[in-house]
This record gives C-alpha cells, sequence and structure tokens, in this order.
C-alpha cells in the first residue's frame, strides 16, 4: 500500500471480522470438553451447566482468512481487537504468542504473525471464581456451617485431601455467594476483527 501525495486521502483496507463459528475447549478442575459456538455468546448464558458456572480458562480456536492484497507494503501495522473479555485473554496467531490482554481496549499488534491466506487464530481466555461458587450454591451441603455461612469445623474429607462428596470444585471457610446470585458476564464476547492501521511517516504528519 503507497502513501498518496500530501492532502490526498489515504487508502486503507477494510476491517477484517472474524464471523463464523469457533471450536472452544473448556478446562476447569481437571474437567475439560468441547464446544462448538456458532456465534460468541457470554458462558454465563450457556444452556450447558458445566459451561453456565465455570470459572478457569477457554481455548477458542478458527481459520481466519485474510485477504492477500491487503498484506502488500510496509507502510501499515496489522492490529487485532477482541471487542469485549471478561476478564483476561493470551492471543496465539499462526502459532506466536503475541500477548496477553487485560484492561481495555483489547487490542494487540499482530503484523509480524499475521499471514496472506489461512490463518489459524487461538485466544485463551480466563474469568474469575464467583460464577463457579455460584454454581456449588446449586449442590448439597458438604460441611457444618453456621447459618450465616461461616464454617463451623474443618470437614474431614478436606483434610484427608479429598474431593467434596456433594461434588463441589471449590472450598471457602465463609460462603461468600448465594446459588440466586447474578452470575458475572464471562467469555469471548466481541466482536472480533482484524484492522490496518496506517503508519504515517513524521515529514507527512507535520
Amino acid at each position: 500500500m503507497a502513501f498518496p501525495q500530501r492532502g490526498a486521502a489515504l487508502s486503507v483496507p477494510a476491517p477484517v471480522p472474524v464471523t463464523g463459528p469457533w471450536e472452544v475447549r473448556f478446562a476447569a478442575a481437571g474437567d475439560a470438553r468441547q464446544a462448538t459456538f456458532g456465534q460468541l455468546v457470554p458462558w454465563n448464558e450457556h444452556a450447558d451447566p458445566a459451561i453456565k458456572y465455570l470459572s478457569g480458562t477457554a481455548a477458542y480456536r478458527k481459520t481466519v482468512a485474510v485477504p492477500n492484497d491487503t498484506l502488500q507494503g510496509d507502510d501499515c501495522r496489522w492490529e487485532l481487537d477482541l471487542g469485549a473479555v471478561p476478564v483476561m485473554a493470551r492471543v496465539i496467531l499462526n502459532g506466536r504468542d503475541v500477548g496477553v490482554l487485560w484492561k481495555t481496549p483489547l487490542r494487540v499488534d499482530v503484523t509480524d504473525a499475521v499471514k496472506a491466506g489461512d490463518n489459524v487464530l487461538e485466544i485463551e481466555v480466563v474469568n474469575l471464581w464467583p460464577n463457579r461458587m455460584i454454581g456449588d450454591e446449586q449442590l448439597p451441603e458438604d460441611s457444618d456451617r453456621y447459618c450465616n455461612g461461616t464454617l463451623k469445623a474443618w470437614p474431614d474429607w478436606l483434610g484427608k485431601g479429598e474431593p467434596s462428596p456433594a461434588g463441589r470444585q471449590t472450598f471457602t471457610s465463609w460462603r461468600m455467594w448465594k446459588k440466586d446470585d447474578a452470575l458475572l458476564p464471562s467469555g469471548l464476547l466481541g466482536p472480533v476483527t482484524f484492522r490496518v492501521i496506517p503508519q504515517v511517516p513524521l515529514s507527512e504528519a507535520r
């Protein structure tokens, strides 16, 4: 892409939106499952309780086609915009780790990783603990507690290093969440977009 003479408008390639289904692998507390998302949706709105109440990491993966003519020239940079992600994400493009994003705007330079044609995009997303704790409150109690949720005594199963007999995945000495508390939005929410960022020469910017 060549820069025009001073006073002329820059010709910037159109953004490349990342649309269509994603393959998503979830892993938390020793459990792992694979799902296909036809579109990006929050985990907390998913029908599967194992995803709805998940606190942990999910790896999104898909192949993105980048038109060859948009990569011509050295006077521009490529940026990947993740849109919204509660709360953190690691971006891997064509096997290259290009960085961790944790605050807005969730954008990262991918110039050295993107290529014309098919690009393998992987986004690892992690959320916070409240959703799993709220999910555990849907299950029976596994320890002796006072009515305010504080612990009366350490349960034997915990001291023995055994799993919760109720199937809970978390343990705290005080119940900080109730089963009817609102879940936190989680996951890759998007929209995910590749964008070209023109690099204006200093002489042109004056």
